[in-house]
């Protein structure tokens, strides 16, 4: 049942139009009130048979919908089309016929009739906004019986915008179609009136219908326990949290187990940070939430015929013109035309090297999903690799990682066995992420190599933080290596977490240096000590690596041993390995939290929230740091890991690197008196 109703078999466009089809559907808008029923021209029409007759007709079409050769027009869209009033830098006008907008108009009804969410991740200036306002909440608030519904977002701006709008779209309706206000505040607006009652106090009378307007940045619970008929979500992509609001919400679309009521979320994916993570979540778990989703991409209400906006209308050389003529076009979109158009201008961007404007037009713009939950440019890091492999981890039936639990190998009395060995357990689904640590599949440690593996952490010395909300993180690297199917330069396993108790991810980042045998490699920023402090006091002081000291200042001050400060001087150092390691490495990277905060980096600011990002930064210098190559401990050749390159002279004279490959020829060279060292 439910994927039925979630598939809803509405007309697609384009919706071919007769000569009388705009004078039926707008000629209100078009044409004005007739002067016998405008009663704010003239109040003498008040009373009148065809003041009645005129505005009885009008509620008939605007409650019922019209037909116009055969095709039923929503009421809500007859009333959208003849009565809002938007104001512009052009002045005070009425909306375009545009084919998207009447689809939406379907959408709605479909989804009013049968208890159903619907979402519209969305290009910039596409008109949504304005059309569900008077659709949906101006609609219901003031033709519906018993009416309550909400708009809400995670900022302020777009609550007020919505108010601003609404209250100056209500002043510009003809009398008849006013309604007076109980209530009128920034939180909400009840239809009705006082009079004084036969003892001669004011009651209060009216439908008292009632639109709701909340701001639900901190608190996600502004709408519990109300009960709603529909609920507008604002740009969902600027609301963080926003999940914590829908569960908090739904019910108030509910009568007993069975919703009545319709959540409308919409919005442009903006930047995939904090609130766009759920809007994409949302998508990716469209009908497990009940929800049809209706993506309105870039090439919609861009060349449509009739527009006003002489941008907007259908080129001369649109395909259309070949089928249809001007009159049955009006409100018909050329889709193909505006895509065209559309990657003209990001092609002419790219030629000119301007990336920064050509990501931001992939994500305002878009023209599939793929392109609407991208990342802009935030740092000066390769995006659109970064935006690549993200699209590669989202193609995946499966992640390829798994969760773990990390535990010592212990002893009959419980104690942990000396020297310590630790293991992997699959974690069980019910299991929280505080104590998880994630591996890829298949990249367990190697134990047939030394020096195979690097790591970073970026720690914290306190249980929890007011004013930060960032967590630990420690990343393991495997190094370039030649171990067939195995990955290189690359993370394997990380950890991103806070447990209740610092001492708890101090432990959980020993636990994976001893897994992965990370002895003299485990690096870290000096400045959050508590962990070396809680390493050297449990005896694993041969896992910490030593400072590292060419990403230090010739300055520097720092005494400790081991570690560094991860400072002005040496974070731009580490930003410019990462970049190096993104050009060249990013597709051995299947991390998405990983790749994620790669694309959110600060590169200012040194105590950023990417923690993660900041540990696999901190590897990647160990792993530079370390002068010890990794080796196969089961090679039985003679060990060369620490002797320096040899060169000789070709009979050339050119300074070449000796190698085993041509260390015959060389031995024979020198017999032959043909080289020289």
């Amino acid at each position: 049942m439910s994927l039925i109703l979630l598939n809803p078999s509405i007309e697609r466009i384009p919706y071919i139009k007769s000569k009388r089809f705009m004078d039926t559907l707008a000629k209100v808008a078009t044409h004005g009130i007739p002067k016998e029923a405008d009663s704010r021209r003239n109040k003498n029409v008040l009373g009148t048979t065809v003041h009645e007759s005129f505005w009885l007709e009008e509620l008939d079409k605007i409650l019922n919908g019209v037909v116009i050769d055969g095709r039923h027009i929503p009421g809500r869209f007859y009333y959208y089309m003849n009565y809002k009033y938007i104001s512009t830098i052009r002045g005070v006008i009425t909306p375009d016929m545009v084919d998207l907008h009447l689809e939406m108009a379907y959408y709605i009804d479909y989804c009013k009739a049968n208890g159903v969410n619907l979402l519209l991740p969305k290009a910039r200036r596409k008109g949504v906004s304005e059309a569900f306002h008077t659709m949906v909440l101006d609609y219901g608030w003031r033709f519906e019986e018993a009416y309550k519904g909400g708009i809400a977002a995670g900022k302020k701006v777009y609550v007020d915008d919505f108010l601003s709008k609404w209250r100056f779209a209500d002043s510009s309706l003809p009398p008849e179609l006013s309604i007076k206000k109980l209530t009128d505040n920034d939180d909400e607006i009840v239809a009705g009136y006082s009079i004084k009652n036969e003892y001669g106090a004011f009651e209060d009378k009216g439908s008292f219908n009632t639109i709701y307007a909340r701001t639900m940045h901190t608190n996600p619970n502004m709408f519990k326990g109300l009960y709603l008929m529909d609920i507008i979500s604002e740009e969902i992509g600027e609301h963080e949290k926003w999940f914590d609001f829908f569960s908090a919400s739904k019910d108030c679309l509910m009568s007993g187990n069975k919703q009545v009521g319709s959540f409308f979320g919409f919005g442009t994916a903006g930047n995939v940070n904090k609130g766009s993570k759920d809007f994409k979540r949302i998508s990716e778990e469209a009908k497990a939430h009940n929800f049809i989703e209706f993506p309105i991409y870039a090439n919609r209400f861009y060349f449509y015929g009739g527009a006003k906006e002489k941008n907007r209308q259908l080129p001369l050389d649109s395909e259309l013109y070949k089928k249809y003529k001007p009159y049955q076009l009006i409100g018909c979109e050329d889709l193909v035309a505006a895509e065209k158009d559309i990657l003209t201008r990001r092609e002419r961007l790219l030629k000119e090297g301007n990336l920064k404007e050509y990501n931001e037009d992939l994500q305002n713009n878009p023209l599939n999903k793929k392109d609407m939950f991208r990342k802009t440019i935030t740092n000066n890091f390769n995006i659109n690799k970064l935006n690549d492999q993200q699209h590669q981890i989202d193609a995946l039936p499966a992640p390829k990682y798994s969760r773990y639990i990390l535990d010592y190998v212990k002893e009959e009395n419980g104690l942990p066995k000396v020297p310590w060995k630790v293991v992997a357990r699959a974690a069980e689904k019910h299991e929280p992420d505080d104590y998880i640590v994630y591996i890829i599949d298949g990249e367990h440690p190697r134990h047939t190599h030394s020096n195979l593996y690097v790591a970073g952490i970026d720690s914290y010395n306190i249980d929890t933080s007011k004013t930060s909300k960032s967590l630990g993180a420690m990343s393991v690297r495997i190094r370039l290596n030649t171990i067939p199917g195995a990955l290189k330069r690359a993370p394997v396993a990380v950890i991103r977490t806070r447990p209740p108790r610092k001492e708890q991810f101090y432990e959980m980042c020993l636990k994976l240096a001893i897994y992965y045998d990370l002895v003299g490699n485990v690096l870290g920023d000096i400045r959050s000590d508590g962990i070396l402090e809680y390493w050297l006091a449990k005896g694993a002081e041969k896992y910490l690596a030593l400072r590292p000291t060419s990403f230090e200042s010739v300055y520097a001050e720092q005494s400790s041993k081991y570690w560094f400060s991860l400072n002005k001087f040496s974070r731009p150092l580490m930003i410019g390995v990462m970049q190096s390691d993104i050009e060249d490495n990013i597709e051995q990277n299947w991390f998405p939290m990983l790749i994620d905060e790669y694309q959110n980096y600060d590169e200012v600011e040194i105590d950023s929230d990417n923690d993660l990002a900041d540990a696999d930064g901190i590897a990647l210098i160990q792993d530079i740091s370390c002068e010890v190559k990794p080796k196969d401990l089961s090679n039985t050749e003679r060990d060369d890991t620490f002797e320096m390159p040899e060169y000789y002279l070709d009979k050339d004279g050119d300074v070449m690197l000796k190698t085993k490959d041509n260390y015959d020829e060389y031995r024979r060279g020198q017999m032959e008196g043909d080289f020289r060292l």
